[in-house]
């Protein structure tokens, strides 16, 4: 029986004759609602399907869900300490050898309650070798709410000589010379025309993501690419600093 003329929808209608509440309107809207919902399920499910088969095809590890291990991989990260139901999906293996482990996964937590809550989606790559040791360090996009809070009091270390990759980024950290070495003029070169992108690093540790930004199919191979790069300028830099 079609949803609109089922009786538990006569009956709503029934009830609310003369209550002047458009229960048709309700009606269509909680309709629409569920087919947006199913629409959203459908995306992100066909969304799986193409990265797993793209993942194996060049051949990765590739897990829907995670292992026990896998819901430690964003620990480091200051997305862990974020909201509140994370939810760790998609994990798949770029490399797992002894001087590289680069992990890429999907990963989800909850902010706000109420009508004001909210679920961030992103894909973040946890990179860890031996071979590096840096500072701890946050690096972000510079935002209008960044340049505020600079202007209060918080810190962000600037390059003079590369004025578009200060202008773009805030990066802070507490050991400034050190990552002013590792920062070097090819890695700034390498970050300024990337957009919307976070990276987080401490001694053999990197993460790198772009909030509330899930990898697409498509982008796979090209930001496997791009973190590597990034990846081996800052070791380049560390060992041109030593």
């Amino acid at each position: 029986m079609p949803l609109l003329t089922s009786p538990g929808i006569i009956s709503i209608g029934l009830l609310a004759k003369g209550s002047g509440v458009n229960w048709t309107f309700i009606v269509l809207a909680l309709v629409a609602t569920g087919t947006i919902g199913g629409i959203v399920i459908y995306v992100d499910r066909l969304r799986t399907q193409k990265l797993e088969e793209l993942a194996r095809a060049l051949g990765y590890t590739f897990r829907r869900k995670p292992t026990s291990a896998d819901r430690e991989l964003p620990i480091g990260c200051y997305l862990a300490e974020t909201g509140r139901d994370p939810v760790i999906s998609n994990v798949l293996e770029v490399a797992r050898t002894d001087e590289l482990d680069f992990v890429l996964f999907d990963y989800q937590y909850t902010v706000g309650y109420g009508k004001s809550q909210h679920s961030p989606q992103q894909t973040v790559a946890r990179m860890r070798s031996p071979l590096l040791k840096m500072p701890v360090f946050l690096l972000f996009p510079e935002t209008i709410f960044s340049k505020m809070a600079v202007m209060m009091g918080r810190t962000d270390i600037n390059f003079p000589e590369s004025p578009e990759f200060s202008d773009n980024y805030i990066l802070r950290g507490g050991d400034e010379p050190a990552l002013r070495a590792i920062f070097s003029p090819a890695l700034q070169t390498a970050l300024v025309p990337l957009k919307h992108l976070t990276i987080e690093g401490a001694d053999d540790v990197l993460f790198i993501f772009r909030t509330e930004r899930r990898i697409k199919p498509e982008e796979l191979v090209t930001r496997i690419e791009e973190d590597k790069r990034i990846l081996a300028l800052l070791f380049e830099a560390q060992q041109a600093a030593a």
